[in-house]
């Protein structure tokens, strides 16, 4: 079959997109999707470069070389034993938790609760741009930072993949929204639905005036302490970035021990796919895909994304 592939770790010039990749099978509990199209995030580039070689070693352990891509949508075409709630024929969307993906490619492997009935009314290419990104603003704000209706939350980077959706999330969790982005941005978070929108240039995330209940720092530019004068004393600041500072305090907020200072590690579940569908379903949650790419030309989407100047989400769509 046809694959997005990286041979070897390094710039974007070292994916191909191949023709003679093996199908992958299915197994008890699992499905197999036609993959129509698939969101691009930045997970995708760190894999791609290997940046989680020195300190995420025991995750980051599949083989070279190896399938490119975390998110996708298509139609199931085989269903393996076990498998409840899906059909063959139906288009679905979803994310896979192997920690390095493997889903861009003609087909694609996923557990049955890795995916969901695709929304109403959506293309393949804007489905698929859901996913890992609308996961992760949910379980940040909902799970991480615990917030509630009323209170005010603070979103940095929420113009991008991540942010953009955490904007319309946190307003559906009926929560007072400051949204920080760069100054061309402005008027499409305050369209997203942000009650605020501050340039970081002309005010830094740290500087804007409190409280805030929570901070959702997207692209983990700061630290918790960064912004001690702005959080309620028993706010909470959440990252999406692992480091040597973020994935202590993580597991140190899991044994109970710290709250103030999380790290959401998303994880792909069909309940909360289903949440974001019915928000998409009801008008209430919407994707913006900047650019398009073919499978073909994947090296020209990671170079996009690499820019970090990306307004919403960047896909491709399948051509094979």
């Amino acid at each position: 079959m046809k694959a997005i592939i990286y041979r070897a770790y390094g710039q974007p010039n070292v994916l191909e997109w191949v023709d003679d990749w093996p199908e992958p099978a299915v197994g008890p509990g699992q499905v197999q999707v036609r993959v129509r199209a698939g969101g691009l995030n930045p997970k995708d580039v760190l894999l791609r470069k290997g940046m989680f070689r020195s300190f995420l070693r025991f995750l980051d352990r599949e083989p070279l070389p190896r399938v490119s891509g975390l998110d996708m949508a298509g139609e199931i075409t085989r269903i393996g034993d076990r498998v409840r709630g899906l059909e063959v024929g139906q288009p679905v969307f979803g994310m896979s938790n192997r920690f390095h993906g493997g889903v861009h490619a003609e087909y694609a492997v996923l557990e049955a609760d890795e995916v969901a009935p695709c929304p109403e009314g959506l293309s393949f290419v804007e489905a698929s741009a859901i996913p890992l990104a609308g996961l992760t603003a949910l379980q940040a704000l909902r799970d991480c930072a615990g917030v509630q209706p009323g209170q005010r939350v603070l979103i940095n980077g929420a113009s991008g993949g991540v942010g953009h959706f955490a904007v319309q999330i946190a307003r559906n969790l009926g929560c007072h929204v400051t949204a920080v982005c760069s100054e061309r941005n402005l008027k499409f978070v305050s369209d997203l639905g942000a009650n605020e929108a501050v340039d970081y240039q002309q005010t830094p995330a740290p500087a804007i005036p409190g409280p805030f209940d929570a901070v959702f720092d997207v692209f983990g530019n700061y630290r918790a302490g960064d912004f001690s004068d702005t959080l309620v004393r028993r706010g909470r600041y959440v990252n999406t970035i692992p480091s040597g500072h973020s994935l202590p305090a993580e597991g140190l907020a899991r044994l109970g021990l710290q709250k103030r200072n999380r790290l959401v590690i998303v994880h792909s579940n069909r309940a909360d796919l289903d949440v974001l569908r019915q928000w998409v379903n009801e008008g209430r949650l919407r994707v913006h895909v900047d650019e398009i790419y073919p499978f073909y030309h994947a090296e020209d989407a990671h170079r996009h994304i690499e820019t970090r100047h990306t307004r919403g989400k960047v896909a491709m769509e399948a051509t094979c």
